[in-house]
């Protein structure tokens, strides 16, 4: 005899910040939330990036593919299903600045706004070549294990610029890079003069991120302490 099925799970819907496309999501059921659990508590950075994906796999009705959307797109998806799934605010306890005393807060999820984004972005490295660049996906967290590493910061800079490179315009023809080899990419990297290379790494330094600023009063000493929650390990 087949076991009842005990609940109807609501549909929501959500925008993509980068795609501006809605999407229809429920929220994530006991199997998921076992997987997200037991991810964080490994403390592994692979383990938990995977079991999120996979859990906004099985979370989203409509067809996408999260390994082409941007590290912000699935942190801010995220957030959206982990509130409809566990409830809008969550505690935290933030550590005051000044007299180190430990408070509890409450984190509204709905108050977490998607960060704005560009499109189309071209760095003009002479009159004649541009780069078309793109914002990275968690794939190549999970698939490049010196940019997950994050151990080496002007290998991880290197990394992530080829990462984040699409094509290159030059006045002829756009060279689509998935199309060229890593090494052919580094050679180009390689051969910029030291402002190209700032051009490059001001794009990295500056790319989108899920954030939210807000401010905690201290239940011993009163001092008011702005906090910013930042990235995926902020919101898990």
């Amino acid at each position: 005899m087949a076991l009842p099925k005990i609940n109807e799970t609501p549909g929501y819907e959500m925008v993509i910040p980068s795609t501006g496309k809605k999407v229809k999501y429920r929220p994530f059921l006991v199997k998921e939330q076992k997987i997200l659990m037991i991810a964080s508590e490994s403390q592994d950075r692979k383990q938990i990036l995977s079991s999120m994906l996979d859990t906004l796999t099985s979370c989203i009705a409509d067809k996408i593919n999260l390994n082409s959307l941007a590290t912000f797109d699935v942190d801010y998806m995220f957030t959206q299903i982990r509130a409809k799934s566990v409830g809008e605010k969550t505690t935290l306890v933030n550590k005051c600045e000044k007299c180190e005393e430990g408070t509890e807060f409450t984190l509204n999820l709905d108050d977490i706004k998607p960060p704005k984004v560009k499109q189309n972005i071209k760095i003009k490295l002479t009159d004649s070549i541009s780069v078309l660049m793109k914002y990275p996906s968690y794939n190549a967290f999970i698939n490049n294990d010196k940019i997950l590493a994050d151990d080496n910061q002007t290998e991880t800079l290197m990394e992530f610029i080829i990462e984040c490179m699409d094509s290159i315009i030059t006045e002829e023809e756009q060279i689509r890079l998935k199309d060229e080899s890593k090494e052919e990419i580094q050679t180009f990297v390689d051969s910029l003069t030291s402002e190209q290379f700032k051009l490059m790494a001001a794009f990295i330094s500056d790319l989108p991120k899920l954030t939210h600023t807000f401010t905690v009063n201290c239940s011993k000493c009163t001092h008011t302490n702005m906090k910013t929650l930042e990235g995926i390990e902020d919101f898990f």
